[in-house]
């Protein structure tokens, strides 16, 4: 840092002032990137990260502006656009979508070019680098969209405008509790649940971990759902009807109808249309067919099965088809790729996949797990057990938090 001093103290500065981004799009995954134009033959360069390990940082069409931070006032929140042609970003970050980088750090560092790896100024292997102090923002929303450019509008992690006391802003009709954060159980990841700790607990909302809810009849069952409040059923359960072509169907049926060209994510980059299927369940007996818009005579459900090393679990463009599977005790889904037979990654929240219970953080995604009827047929009634009561208030709420 001296040495940075010294050099912008004088009269003239010989080496350029070079800006790189490290960005988390998924946990413990990272891009470094700079926006392209620091050379017009550089397609990379090098800067080391604390510990004096190189990362190498990749040319990317982007463009930041708004980072001056102010003495006083409202802290800037700067605005970072990239490129959304072809899929260069996307392949960077993973394949994920734009939408998955909210709530995503973006680490701007800022150094002088002989300071870079290979260069005149380069600290050397193990040694920290030579660099202004950092800057950490949140991407907090995505600002601007259209089909050239993709604009993210950046925030300070301390950022707390606009918070009052007591912390609690009445806004619409969310929980304001963490999902299962005071849940009796803690999932241990090796099959095995223990006694969830009195200070790892989060908020009110005591769902179990383990998902398995103790009906007012005194049976265990298990309560999978997903964040628009579909239930996940078990697949080897669970019996259905074809219901291609027919013109009638009958109240507490399960019926499947096919998905005709749904684009399937074989690898990144590498999208193969398929026949896929659809599950539904019939609440009313009717003459039309199923729609999601049918709210009154049709419920989709959808299907979750053990995880087995050899068989493959399909991610798909539209991630509602991306399959269910249950491993040591928790429900888990694709996160966007495909996981081919026998080569898996690895099983844990991150970029190939992510938790599958959800909660749609309402009041009815509280009501459809603890009041959970269930109808005979290895599912849930569209009615509900009244005679179990909602554990703890807490609606309307504020910020959903999943």
């Amino acid at each position: 840092m001296t040495a940075l001093v010294e050099d912008v103290q004088k009269q003239g500065i010989s080496s350029a002032v070079v800006v790189l981004y490290d960005l988390e799009y998924s946990n413990g995954n990272f891009v470094y990137f700079f926006p392209d134009g620091l050379d017009s033959d550089l397609t990379e360069v090098q800067f080391r990260d604390s510990s004096g390990t190189p990362r190498t940082y990749v040319a990317l069409p982007a463009q930041a502006q708004d980072f001056e931070v102010s003495s006083d006032g409202a802290y800037n929140r700067p605005k970072f656009s990239i490129a959304n042609l072809q899929n260069t970003f996307s392949q960077a970050i993973g394949g994920l979508d734009y939408e998955d980088l909210i709530g995503r750090r973006l680490t701007r560092r800022t150094t002088l070019k002989k300071y870079l790896v290979g260069e005149s100024g380069d600290s050397g292997t193990g040694n920290p680098p030579v660099e202004f102090p950092k800057t950490v923002y949140v991407i907090d929303r995505i600002s601007a969209k259209d089909v050239t450019t993709v604009e993210f509008e950046l925030a300070a992690p301390f950022d707390l405008a606009g918070i009052t006391l007591p912390r609690r802003v009445v806004v619409g009709g969310n929980c304001p509790w963490k999902y299962t954060g005071a849940s009796r159980v803690k999932y241990t990841g090796s099959s095995t649940y223990g006694t969830m700790p009195e200070k790892e607990k989060v908020g009110g909302c005591n769902w179990r971990a383990d998902s398995k809810l103790v009906d007012a009849g005194g049976i265990e069952r298990t309560v999978y759902m997903t964040a628009e409040d579909e239930y996940i059923l078990d697949g080897n359960s669970v019996s259905f009807t074809n219901g291609t072509g027919l013109s009638s169907f009958t109240a507490g049926t399960y019926y499947t109808t096919q998905e005709l060209n749904l684009p399937q994510i074989t690898a990144e980059g590498i999208v193969n249309n398929i026949t896929w299927v659809n599950y539904w369940q019939c609440l009313s007996s009717t003459g039309s067919a199923p729609l999601d818009s049918s709210t009154n005579t049709w419920r989709r459900v959808w299907l979750y099965n053990s995880y087995q090393a050899g068989l493959e679990f399909k991610g798909f463009l539209d991630k509602r088809y991306n399959q269910y599977v249950v491993k040591d005790g928790f429900l888990w889904r694709v996160n966007r790729t495909t996981q081919a037979a026998n080569a898996h990654n690895t099983v844990e929240e991150g970029l190939h996949w992510t938790r599958g219970d959800i909660c749609g953080k309402s009041l009815t995604s509280c009501a459809m797990r603890f009041q959970a009827k269930p109808d005979g047929a290895a599912g849930f009634s569209k009615f509900k057990d009244s005679r179990i009561s909602l554990p703890f208030g807490g609606f309307p709420g504020v910020v959903q938090r999943r």
